[in-house]
């Protein structure tokens, strides 16, 4: 079975505020998947998370330009 985090355990699993979280859910084109368990509480599995991390990654290539020291 899927771990299954609080909205201050999902934070900390993030590195992020709960706040974060709040704003995740409710105001970016990708929304963090969560379940609703009451009016103010949430449950996010760590699959979930980890999926929405995935989708939200931004691949930069990186450069390095040779020192002639």
């Amino acid at each position: 079975m899927d771990k299954r985090f609080d909205t201050n355990e999902a934070a900390a699993y993030l590195g992020v505020r709960p706040k974060t979280l709040w704003e995740w859910r409710n105001r970016t084109p990708i929304p963090l998947p969560c379940y609703r368990i009451s009016k103010r509480r949430f449950m996010y599995l760590k699959s979930d998370l980890d999926n929405y991390l995935a989708q939200c990654r931004i691949d930069i290539p990186c450069t390095l330009e040779a020192s002639n020291d």
